[in-house]
């Protein structure tokens, strides 16, 4: 900048203040033509991206001068930052990556350069190398209050840091929270005995989400027994979708109150003289916990859309089943722990129109493995376990993703395998289908499921036993490395749960050695499924009313007391 004459310098500051960038853009061009420097080329780049419209030739030709005005003056930090900013946009990431840490070992620690980092390792699944990045945020006493949800988010993907670790984690980030004055927060308005109990869900996935799939039948039931139940949607994208659409016919109350502050989100909920609340949504996206932390219902409760503990104190219970935490384990949660008596929760009714196929491997002359879990699940010590058993035959894996699915991920996952000397020719990569039938139809293509750890795969297995794909897990320490355990467990198949990498290898590979018995179990799984709890959702939806009768009743008698 100060390479430019007055006039000239004065001419960028008054486009820029008033945002006049197609104009900016002009200039800038002008002024390359006599001098091409770092500044100039940064200063193109970020007319560029702040176009609206942003057109992808922008992106792409902003890319190009982020770069080159950053390898021309490496001093110029922010070209660097821009670089990585609009190469993240475009999934451009090897190069950005490179540099970044090529930066870093030179100049040492970076907000900035660690979290493009923390983002870029997350989009290529590089889990342990994410939580690296975010940790020296955290240590340097830089994470905002945005980032540490992320990260706590992230721990559930890898064995990087243990449950004690993750505990401390979520009370570092709930003493972080904003305590609101009592000046500003709305009284409490419930009943102390209504007629019917006022139940709120607050959530950023009632849409075409796994959440709805879980919820949806549920919240008939609710409604059918005396309760009142009330929406709060935390989704930006308020009309929805024809699920958001079918959802709104339920709930007595719906509001939308994304664009709300916290402060308005939690005096709202206690104008609407909710007695429960739910939280669906726990530390993934649309995470809003200083609602919670400030309690915006006298009870609160965690579940099904994030299925650990939440560590804040305010959080009263969460909601699991007798498989999934034990009583020894309760230590292990910050909330009271409700035990389902037989699944902690259960799915909508899927079509049985979906045809179940003969056992693929009779066909083919070889195994088809399959995972359809996020890829984001796929721990380096998952990819060893399924190398061990793709390993000495000529079996093939078949890998789709419900998000994050890119080239450079598929190649990044490609390279984890030929470590353990399994070639690309093993793995096949499948589309994401838009008709969720065609999803389920590509069970058909599968023999077997693989289940991840030590984040396991839910909505996934619900799906591949419904189409007669039985899935092997593995036991975990934690809630939600043991969704596949409890599943099993209502169908008898306990001879698909495994204790360790090593029975988790040993069951699969006795188990796939008898086709006939496979083929057997293909047939039979879905009347199985039906006759169990995993479907059931009358009798569960009936079970968590009487729950939440008796957790208002004791509420009350003990504020009655007290």
């Amino acid at each position: 900048m100060k390479d430019l004459s007055e006039a000239d310098q004065k001419t960028i500051k008054d486009l820029v203040k008033n945002r006049k960038f197609h104009k900016l853009e002009f200039e800038v061009q002008k002024l390359l033509l006599e001098k091409k420097n770092s500044f100039l080329l940064n200063l193109l780049g970020v007319c560029k991206i702040s176009k609206i419209p942003t057109s992808q030739k922008d992106l792409r030709e902003a890319l190009q001068l982020f770069k080159e005005a950053y390898l021309k003056d490496e001093t110029l930090i922010d070209a660097l930052f821009n670089y990585a900013e609009i190469g993240i946009r475009l999934l451009n990431y090897n190069e950005v990556k490179n540099l970044l840490i090529k930066y870093l070992n030179d100049k040492g620690y970076n907000y900035k350069a660690n979290l493009a980092l923390a983002r870029i390792n997350f989009y290529l699944g590089n889990m342990d190398e994410c939580l690296l990045n975010y940790k020296k945020i955290i240590d340097n006493n830089d994470a905002d209050i945005k980032l540490w949800p992320s990260f706590i988010f992230t721990t559930n993907y890898t064995y990087k840091y243990n449950h004690k670790d993750y505990l401390n984690f979520c009370k570092k980030y709930s003493e972080k929270l904003l305590k609101f004055d009592d000046n500003i927060i709305s009284k409490f308005q419930y009943e102390i005995r209504p007629k019917k109990i006022r139940v709120g869900f607050f959530s950023a996935d009632l849409r075409e989400h796994s959440v709805s799939r879980f919820i949806e039948e549920t919240l008939k039931v609710l409604r059918q027994n005396n309760f009142e139940i009330i929406a709060f949607n935390n989704n930006n994208s308020a009309d929805g979708d024809s699920t958001t659409n079918r959802l709104k016919e339920i709930f007595h109350e719906w509001y939308d109150i994304a664009k709300l502050s916290d402060i308005e989100a939690l005096n709202l909920i206690r104008k609407k003289r909710i007695n429960i609340l739910f939280d669906l949504t726990g530390y993934s996206t649309g995470t809003r916990y200083e609602i919670f932390k400030n309690r915006s219902a006298p009870l609160q409760i965690s579940w099904c859309g994030y299925c650990n503990s939440s560590g804040i104190q305010e959080m009263d219970y969460l909601i699991a089943d007798k498989n999934l935490i034990k009583e020894k384990d309760k230590e292990n949660y910050t909330e009271e722990v409700i035990r389902m008596t037989k699944i902690w929760n259960t799915h909508v009714l899927i079509s049985s129109k979906l045809e179940i196929k003969e056992l693929p491997a009779k066909k083919n002359k070889y195994l088809t493995f399959g995972s359809f879990n996020n890829y984001a699940k796929l721990s380096d010590e998952v990819i060893e376990t399924w190398s061990e058993i793709l390993s000495n035959n000529s079996s093939k894996i078949v890998l789709k993703s419900s998000i994050n699915d890119h080239k450079l991920l598929r190649d990044n996952i490609l390279n984890k395998f030929k470590k353990y000397g399994i070639g690309e020719n093993r793995i096949i990569f499948m589309e994401r289908l838009k008709k969720y039938d065609d999803h389920l139809r590509a069970y058909n293509n599968i023999d077997i499921s693989l289940d991840t750890f030590p984040f396991a795969g839910a909505t996934t297995t619900f799906e591949s036993l419904w189409m007669g794909v039985p899935t092997m897990t593995m036991n975990g320490e934690i809630f939600n490395s043991k969704f596949g355990v409890s599943i099993n467990k209502n169908l008898n198949l306990n001879n698909f749960i495994s204790n360790d990498k090593n029975d988790y290898i040993n069951k699969t590979k006795e188990i796939v050695s008898d086709l006939d018995y496979l083929s057997k179990i293909r047939h039979s799984l879905r009347d199985l499924a039906l006759k169990s709890a995993l479907f059931d959702n009358k009798n569960f939806g009936l079970e968590l009313c009487k729950i939440l009768e008796d957790k208002w009743n004791l509420f009350v008698n003990r504020n009655q007391n007290s």
